[in-house]
């Protein structure tokens, strides 16, 4: 449109001036610009054409030029379709003289273009046909290519140059949505016969400090579409590079500024030839979105080729230098385009040399690698970066990875996957940056010696917004390892190793360390955790144990430091012998300068075939197994075994959070005679049978002898006492305590035992040699018979002790001494009781006594009756019970201190007493000899009723004197029963028998008395002891305190046999309690007859 406009002016001045005077600017008059503007509008109907001042200038070589100002294009409606501020031409002379308008040159400036680009081509508008507002072509080399047919048209066919100054385009790019406004720019075109020439030089205004410019030239051939084009630019934003075209769209992530050149060109079947381009990008960042973190780089450059036909990207060199990663990089892409001219991904693969990575500072200085091999695929928008194959060459060893990096509205998304057969550890922690998992990296580089790595894995996993997650994992082999600093390292172990979720796991599969006593330690399926690597200062540590070992070995690793569990114990690490399996856990921080308070563990253990004697002094302890505890807190160990030889089940604890505090031995011990003998505890023999258990606690004090409470319900266990006769069948239950000081001798402070028919509790001394000195009871108490406090006083081994009884009470009422058999022995006894119960109303108090050692009680005491008259005795074994025979030679003292009777006086006094049955009962013999009677109420009833036959004797007024008392009695709880008895005297004879309540005081008494028995007792000889020949029947009831007496003086004139028939039968003795009763009497023989018939 410009050339046609340029040539409808000419024309129209021409035809004016042609004899205007040279070098002379002429105005062309207003009619004759009315004129030139009719003749335009009937050359070109379609358009308006408004302009201002036109001139017409001649210079020196009489080559015309015309200048026209503020010209205006549009179209019949209105609209503007190019303008120009001023626009000036050269014309040829040689044309102007054959009457015909042919342009040389054209200069136009103030121009205002804009270039449209879609899916479909480029659009030009701005007044380049008249017919016209735009041109469009598939691309801008066609869009050139199209001035053709206006340089061949006429008066154009001289035209050797247009240029176009201060001219202003505005290019709208619809594929990406994206507009710049190009102001000052200078077009210039050239031809030379066929050849034609365009350059652009333009400033695209940014915001940048900097001016961006452009370059770009075209050359071709008039008529031909065949040309080469080429464009140099400088500053230009890598984001208005990328949309230029799908060469460039890999640059899309780029925000930095982009100088560069590129050359290229079309063929004549419109196919365009291979775009060589080289790219020197400035300092600037990766960054895909705004939400993205920016990856800075510092400069880079590439040169590429890339082939449209094919879509392929040919990287001849592409060089980065950056904070994060610097290095060459060469390979080919293939492009692939939404068919809109945009990008939709590149696949390729690039080779990479001499990387320095760094990325984030993670290293104090960058990580170099010699050589990498890239597969990949970069999906501009959105963003997303896929690694197919990531070979990375390190140290001889090749790393493969991939994974893919994308970008959206929230940022980053990164997850990388990598492989590696194997590696030396020290560059492993070389490339683990220190920021990730520091403690846990630190940790390893402090504990994880020389070693291979294997099987290598790691990934990435990184959302934006989120904490990245990390996976680490490798084997490892012939490494040195510990856990921790003060421990022993672990040589040549092979194990596994990861890091997922923040969560790191070392585990020893196989190895072991050398112990400082003991021998090797198995490790074995140990492990070191860190359960967050992220957490703060005081990050927890913690170490799984899992080891086999002799016991020496595990126990003086648990005394390494900081545990220190033996020192803090005061125990020797070589405890005990045997085999250890112990697992366990140690938490700690990892923290530098680790306090042992700081430390905490807590380890479990199987001990096997365990012999110890330094566990308890002189004492061997075995055991096939035992279990084994320790923490910080403290130490247990617990199991079945033996202790010198007695089972146990029971556990020793020691505390070590409290220095000083006492260990502790707690369980169940066996109790028979092989752990009395097993203690030195010294017993009579056939004391205790059987087998039972008690528990038992000893505590351990440092400096003393352990401390033992036993205490047992006894089944299982007979116990016997012969001495006391008493015993305990073994299926009996019943309570015993024992406490004492296990020291060489040992020490009892307690013995007690509450069983069915004994309570007693005490304390046992033992001599020198473990032998039984004083076994002393402050109170026994066997059945109802003895309440008393008793003393065993050693004697030697195998001696039975002595019994001394330092007080209490014995009733003899219901002692249950086991029956003489002829077997065993017991010990001596001596008495000091404060009473001994013979009957309901009889005791003797104060008793003293020795009894010989023998089968049952057998001695002589004294003491006194009921606490008054003194009586002297002897016991002896008679049954199950004892018989006792007391003399005195005050009988009627005894008789008052009895309570019998108060009117005896003197006399010398013996008694048998014979147990009867279980239940107190005595059969007794009586005898008192010389002895008197007075104040007898019913005696002086008996002699009243028979003076009146003048028989009546008092001597030495109210005494009456017998030489001989004799009778036979069965004494029980509740009465007497008199068989028979008999007094005489000089002056008198009395027979009696009958039964007196001594609960109740009542008598039923029946009897003879017999007057003047020293002429009278001669007829004795046929009649009862005490009885007469002439002698008087007499009954006496009531109470003793108010007796009723009644003589019969009838039978004083009968001889004593008819005297029988006026008296009662004898009273009937009745059972005691347990006694047998006697065989029934035979019955009566039946008489024959003999009758005569017999005979």
């Amino acid at each position: 449109m410009l050339p046609v406009l340029a040539l409808a002016l000419v024309f129209a001045a021409v035809g004016g001036a042609v004899l205007w005077v040279k070098d002379r600017d002429i105005i062309v008059p207003d009619w004759a610009r009315a004129q030139i503007q009719q003749r335009l509008t009937e050359a070109a109907p379609e358009t308006r054409v408004d302009f201002g001042e036109l001139l017409l200038i001649v210079d020196e070589d009489w080559r015309p030029r015309v200048r026209v100002r503020d010209v205006r294009i549009s179209t019949e409606t209105g609209t503007e379709v190019v303008s120009f501020s001023e626009l000036r031409a050269s014309l040829s002379m040689t044309g102007l003289l054959k009457q015909q308008v042919e342009l040389k040159s054209v200069d136009a400036s103030g121009v205002f273009l804009t270039l449209h680009r879609d899916a479909e081509g480029v659009t030009l508008s701005g007044g380049l046909g008249a017919r016209s507002a735009s041109r469009a072509a598939p691309n801008l080399a066609e869009l050139v290519a199209e001035l053709d047919d206006l340089l061949l048209r006429p008066g154009l066919a001289r035209l050797t140059r247009a240029q176009v100054q201060a001219l202003t385009l505005r290019y709208e790019d619809e594929r990406t949505g994206r507009a710049w406004t190009i102001d000052g720019g200078r077009l210039t075109l050239d031809r030379s016969g066929a050849d034609l020439q365009v350059a652009v030089d333009i400033a695209v205004l940014g915001g940048g400090a900097e001016v961006a410019t452009v370059s770009a030239n075209y050359a071709g051939r008039i008529g031909a579409l065949a040309s080469d084009f080429g464009v140099t630019f400088a500053n230009v934003d890598a984001a208005d590079v990328a949309a230029q075209g799908p060469a460039f769209g890999w640059l899309q992530a780029l925000d930095a500024p982009i100088s560069g050149s590129l050359r290229g060109g079309v063929n004549e079947d419109r196919s365009f030839d291979p775009l060589n381009a080289s790219l020197r990008i400035g300092e600037g960042v990766i960054q895909p979105t705004p939400e993205s973190r920016a990856i800075p780089i510092t400069s880079a450059f590439s040169s590429f080729t890339y082939v449209p036909a094919t879509r392929v990207l040919d990287f001849n060199d592409l060089s980065v230098d950056s904070k994060w990663v610097s290095g060459r990089l060469s390979g080919t892409a293939q492009l692939a385009d939404d068919g809109r001219g945009r990008i939709e991904d590149l696949v390729g693969q690039l080779r990479l040399t001499d990387l320095a990575i760094n990325p984030a500072d993670f290293y104090a200085e960058p990580v170099r690698i010699a050589e990498a091999e890239l597969d990949f695929r970069l999906t501009p928008e959105p963003f997303a970066l896929q690694l197919g194959r990531l070979q990375v060459i390190d140290a001889g060893q090749v790393l493969t990875a991939n994974g893919r990096l994308t970008a959206d509205a929230r940022g980053w998304d990164i997850a990388l996957d990598a492989q590696l057969d194997g590696y030396e550890h020290g560059r492993l922690l070389q490339l683990w940056p220190e920021q990730i998992g520091a403690k846990t990296r630190r940790w390893l580089s402090e504990n994880l010696f020389a070693g291979q790595l294997r099987d290598i894995g790691a990934s990435l996993r990184w959302q934006a917004g989120e904490e990245p997650e990390i996976y680490l994992g490798f084997d490892f082999e012939q490494a040195d390892v510990r856990f921790l600093k003060e421990m022993p390292r672990i040589e040549g172990a092979k194990g596994h190793a990861s890091l997922l979720r923040d969560r790191f796991v070392l585990v020893v599969d196989d190895g072991g360390v050398d112990a400082p006593e003991g021998g090797a330690i198995g490790l074995a399926g140990s492990s070191f955790i860190v359960p967050d690597v992220k957490a703060k200062e005081g990050t927890p540590g913690v170490v799984r144990l899992q080891t086999t070992s002799s016991v020496t070995a595990a126990l003086s690793m648990l005394d390494q430091p900081p545990l220190n569990v033996m020192r803090k114990a005061d125990l020797p690490v070589t405890l005990a012998e045997g085999q250890a399996q112990m697992q366990g856990t140690l938490a700690l921080p990892l923290i530098k300068d680790l306090p042992v308070e700081a430390v905490e563990f807590n380890v479990t253990g199987r001990v096997t075939d365990v012999r110890s004697d330094a566990l308890i002094k002189d004492r061997v302890l075995s055991a096939e197994r035992l279990d084994l505890v320790a923490s910080d807190e403290g130490v247990r160990v617990s199991g079945r075994g033996t202790l010198d030889g007695v089972p146990f089940d029971a556990g020793w604890s020691q505390p070590l959070n409290a220095p000083g505090a006492p260990g502790q031995v707690v369980g169940e011990v066996e109790v028979s005679p092989q752990t009395l003998e097993a203690f030195n505890i010294d017993l009579p023999p056939g004391t205790l049978s059987g087998q039972g258990r008690a528990e038992i606690d000893i505590t351990l004090v440092k400096g003393a002898a352990p401390a033992l409470r036993l205490t047992s319900d006894l089944r299982g266990v007979g116990l016997s006492a012969p001495s006391l006769g008493w015993g305990k069948a073994a299926a009996t239950p019943a309570s015993f305590e024992l406490v004492a000081e296990l020291s060489e001798v040992p020490v009892i402070e307690r013995i007690a035992l509450d069983a069915p028919g004994l309570d007693a509790s005490g304390e046992i001394t033992l001599t020198q040699e473990g032998v039984l000195e004083r076994l002393r009871f402050d109170r026994v108490r066997v059945g109802r018979w003895l309440d008393a406090p008793v003393d065993l006083i050693g004697r030697g081994p195998g001696v039975p002790p002595a019994i001394v009884l330092r007080g209490g009470r014995l009733d003899l009422r219901a002692s249950d001494l086991p029956e003489s058999n002829g077997g065993g022995e017991s010990g001596p006894l001596t008495v000091a009781l404060d009473r001994l119960q013979v009957t309901d109303a009889i005791a003797i108090t104060g008793l003293r006594g020795e009894f010989a050692a023998g089968t049952g009680l057998d001695g002589r005491f004294s003491g006194r009756i009921n606490g008054g008259a003194q009586v002297v005795g002897r016991m002896v074994p008679q049954g199950q019970r004892s018989a006792i025979r007391l003399t005195a030679q005050d009988a009627g003292a005894v008789f008052a201190s009895a309570n019998v009777v108060q009117t005896v006086r003197g006399g010398v006094f013996e008694l048998i007493l014979r147990p009867v049955g279980t239940g107190g009962a005595f059969d007794g013999q009586l005898k008192v000899r010389n002895t008197s009677v007075v104040d007898a109420p019913a005696m002086v009833a008996l002699l009243n009723a028979v003076s009146i036959v003048g028989l009546f004797n008092a001597e030495g007024g109210d005494s009456l004197f017998f030489s001989d008392v004799d009778a036979d009695f069965r004494l029980s709880p509740r009465r007497i029963t008199l068989r028979q008895g008999s007094a005489v005297g000089p002056s008198t004879g009395l027979s009696m028998d009958g039964v007196y309540a001594t609960d109740t005081g009542q008598l039923q008494m029946q009897g003879v008395i017999t007057p003047v028995y020293v002429l009278n007792g001669i007829g004795s000889i046929f009649t009862r002891p005490g009885e007469g020949l002439f002698a008087f029947n007499y009954t006496i009831g009531g109470s003793v305190r108010d007796p009723q007496v009644f003589v019969n003086p009838l039978t004083g004139l009968a001889p004593a046999g008819i005297r029988d028939l006026f008296r009662a039968p004898k009273p009937d003795v009745p059972l005691a309690e347990g006694e047998t009763p006697p065989p029934p009497p035979p019955k009566p023989k039946r008489r024959e007859t003999i009758r005569g018939s017999d005979r």
